[in-house]
């Protein structure tokens, strides 16, 4: 069985930087972490988990690569003409995932999440015996991320739950410079539940009230994290439960012509369940997606994307705010469709953020737990799964679908898809929802991914995959 060894310098740079103004930096031994005086108090807890959250936000992990960035690119949603000669960004339009260039993005953004992976295992170990007033909350909070960023490696580099004997990543739940086997897909899944429910545990227990809410992993965020591991997992039923559960919370919709102002980069108000706050992304945003002019590195979206939208169809009472919401047509020498959901125009003049919004990274929200209930309820209850699928439709302006719109599972999928794509397009859901379907990816110039590893399954990074 290959083992796969994390490497552990970069957390101890991180961890360095992070808290040298905090006077847990060993001055006798430059360089080199003071574990006891870091961790001899809750806020020394409470300041490295504000670091893991300051890291998930970074470029090569939520705050880019791993929402608007790599994996939205890989989906199929853009284009770039700007050169006529190859670049990275056309190679990973391409899927060239072992091309050089793309290869340096994929082992990034496997790198930077076992190095916080890395991180969070050393605050839960120095967490072992100690008693702090919030300490179960911190603890808690960092099982759910160690849950969720193997979760994802797991949907990237691995095969889906319909193969759970292969083989796939390691779960890594120490930190040791000694290798940690690769797992099947079954026995992550396990750990990754197990993470999440020991998590739900820990924070049922804890009286610590963050604020706002929404920045930190709450329980809502756990259940919502266990309906996206359940549905992945054809557990239809406990998907259902946990986001049932949610979408009872405090959540809600917003109406209509709200959908305009919903993200431009921040949290989404009423529907945003979890956010990263990451101020520094509106940089990378821009240069994505609104550039002065066009370059070689920014994503202009394709052609297809009124077909998506079903454009000819909309009238005064059926008109999807999303579409007005999410793209906008300029001119860069040409004409081009630019995205512009997560760009705040407003910003851009004014340097300023909106008052009582939150900058950030929507990591989860409402609708995709009315998604996740329509598709786990449709074979069993199809009146409750049309209500659920129509709750987030006609709240984004269009009028409910009937049953004879979805009247056959092949139908219901394919709009099922749509609405996901129409919904999540900048939130690095798409090409997860392809890949768990099995669907094919219509690419660029008639070229089409058919589904299989070649497609859905990114390589190991070069620097693991001949490991034994």
């Amino acid at each position: 069985m290959r083992n796969i060894i994390v490497t552990l310098l970069l957390p101890l740079v991180f961890i360095t930087t992070m808290l040298q103004g905090c006077g847990f930096v060993d001055i006798d031994t430059p360089g080199q972490i003071d574990g006891k005086k870091m961790y001899a108090d809750e806020q020394g807890f409470e300041d490295v988990l504000t670091g893991i959250y300051a890291t998930l936000a970074k470029p090569n992990l939520y705050g880019r690569q791993l929402s608007f960035g790599f994996v939205d690119e890989i989906a199929q949603l853009y284009y770039n003409d700007h050169e006529a000669a190859l670049t990275t960004l056309t190679k990973t339009y391409d899927l060239q995932y072992r091309d050089t260039d793309v290869r340096k993005q994929i082992d990034r953004i496997w790198e930077s999440a076992f190095f916080t992976v890395y991180t969070i295992n050393d605050l839960l170990q120095q967490a072992e015996g100690k008693h702090f007033a919030h300490l179960d909350t911190y603890k808690g909070e960092a099982l759910a991320l160690r849950a969720m960023l193997h979760f994802d490696m797991l949907r990237l580099f691995a095969p889906n739950y319909s193969r759970p004997h292969e083989l796939s990543i390691p779960y890594v739940t120490k930190t040791s410079t000694q290798p940690s086997p690769r797992l099947t897909v079954d026995e992550c899944y396990q750990h990754i539940l197990a993470d999440l429910n020991k998590a739900d545990s820990l924070l049922a227990l804890s009286s610590a009230k963050r604020t706002p809410a929404e920045m930190y992993v709450s329980r809502y965020a756990i259940k919502a994290l266990k309906a996206r591991v359940y549905i992945w997992a054809g557990n239809k039923s406990e998907a259902a439960k946990y986001a049932k559960e949610v979408t009872e919370g405090p959540y809600r919709m917003v109406k209509e012509e709200k959908v305009l102002q919903l993200f431009m980069g921040y949290a989404a108000t009423s529907e945003c369940v979890w956010v990263l706050n990451a101020p520094k992304a509106y940089l990378d945003v821009r240069q994505a997606f609104y550039p002065a002019r066009s370059t070689a590195t920014c994503n202009m979206v394709r052609n297809n994307y009124k077909r998506l939208f079903s454009t000819s169809t909309f009238t005064p009472t059926n008109n999807d705010y999303r579409f007005q919401a999410y793209f906008t047509q300029t001119n860069w020498g040409r004409p081009i469709v630019a995205f512009t959901k997560l760009y705040d125009k407003n910003y851009e003049e004014t340097q300023e953020w909106q008052a009582g919004r939150i900058p950030g990274i929507n990591m989860i929200r409402l609708p995709e737990m009315y998604y996740i209930l329509a598709e786990a309820l449709y074979d069993t209850d199809r009146n409750a799964s049309l209500d659920a699928l129509n709750t987030v439709i006609t709240a984004r302006g269009l009028q409910p679908l009937s049953f004879s719109e979805i009247a056959t599972p092949e139908r219901f999928r394919q709009v099922l898809v749509d609405e996901i794509k129409k919904e999540y397009w900048g939130e690095g859901q798409i090409f997860f929802t392809y890949k768990r379907f099995e669907m094919p990816m219509e690419g660029l110039n008639s070229k089409v991914f058919e589904p299989n590893d070649a497609t859905y399954i990114l390589p190991l990074p070069q620097s693991e995959e001949n490991k034994d």
